[in-house]
């Protein structure tokens, strides 16, 4: 599902480390951290098992130029940090719109349209699922949706300030299966403080439990569905991952990327994140090695079938892999 920094829930969770210092807007929070002048983020506890695991989630604010603020992402808020989140949006009046990033972050959606509504002054932006699937907040009002980021158009709304991408070789609008799946994500770069919020794709593990320790250790790691069922299943689906995650790289300027589920990586973030791509080039080798020869040995026998199913399909059903059962599929 994700990587997760595990440990037993009594009441704490592993906290992102403090940010580096600078002269931040507000001092005083102990929620929202500032971890770069105009971008905020929280990590707050999201427990699994019962409860007996807490894996963490987060989001973030960040400053327009204007002194307005974009959420992205929705999490579980304390009467504390709801406190620092109107503080910092003057009572919502300069929240001006909410990005929702990953298809299977959605638990959080219904609570929080009930604080800060969707209007015409306020849109709210999302994946397919979200479209589909959250419709209505926790008080029974209807979620009005302005936009569905899958569409590149919708993407570029928040230009030049903030830029928004969907890796290329996997699926944001049908990713199959529901429950392993979540590699596909809108990845949101607020440019004037180079940071950038990223859900599952990217992970940094800065103090791995023992159980990640001994299997993958520190730094930063991709989603574990990168290398399984994450990307289309073509031999050209990894290279078009590769060239399209070559691309950011060439074409974002940033320092910092907060990660939902294990942390921040706060400086050098744009380094290390080159430097996972290198390292991971051979694995994605492999796999395109491996698609190929499934293709062809698959290819004849597919060929009889295929336009019989083709011709039977009504056309793409989002809704038939998303099972309803939100401890399969949710984590965030």
């Amino acid at each position: 599902m994700v990587l997760m920094t595990f440990h037993r829930s009594k009441g704490r969770r592993s906290k992102p480390p403090p940010a580096p210092p600078f002269l931040r807007a507000f001092p005083h929070f102990e929620h929202f951290v500032e971890v770069a002048p105009g971008f905020w983020n929280l990590h707050t506890p999201f427990k699994v098992l019962n409860g007996a695991l807490d894996v963490c989630t987060h989001m973030s604010v960040c400053r327009l130029a204007d002194d307005r603020f974009v959420a992205i992402d929705a999490a579980p808020l304390s009467e504390e940090a709801q406190r620092e989140l109107a503080e910092l949006t003057r009572q919502g009046s300069s929240l001006v719109a909410v990005i929702m990033t990953h298809p299977f972050h959605t638990l959080s959606i219904p609570a929080f349209h009930a604080l800060y509504p969707s209007s015409e002054a306020r849109p709210w932006y999302g994946c397919p699922r979200h479209l589909l699937k959250v419709t209505k907040d926790s008080q029974g009002a209807p979620i009005a949706w302005k936009g569905d980021l899958a569409d590149v158009g919708v993407r570029d709304a928040f230009e030049p300030e903030i830029a928004m991408s969907v890796p290329d070789g996997g699926e944001i609008v049908d990713p199959k299966p529901p429950d392993r799946n979540h590699l596909s994500t809108v990845l949101v770069l607020h440019r004037p403080s180079r940071t950038v919020h990223c859900d599952d794709l990217l992970n940094f593990i800065e103090r791995p439990s023992l159980l990640l320790r001994l299997a993958i250790g520190k730094g930063m790691h991709f989603h574990p569905s990168l290398l399984t069922c994450g990307l289309h299943p073509t031999p050209e689906a990894p290279a078009d991952f590769r060239r399209w995650l070559e691309r950011l790289l060439s074409d974002w300027d940033f320092d910092n990327v907060c990660t939902a589920h294990t942390g921040n990586k706060l400086g050098g973030a744009k380094r290390m994140v080159s430097e996972l791509l290198r390292k991971t080039e051979p694995s994605l080798q492999k796999l395109v090695a491996r698609r190929r020869r499934t293709h062809s040995a698959a290819q004849a026998e597919a060929s009889g079938t295929q336009a019989a199913e083709q011709a039977a399909e009504p056309g793409l059903r989002c809704v038939d892999c998303w099972t309803d059962d939100p401890a399969e599929t949710e984590c965030g």
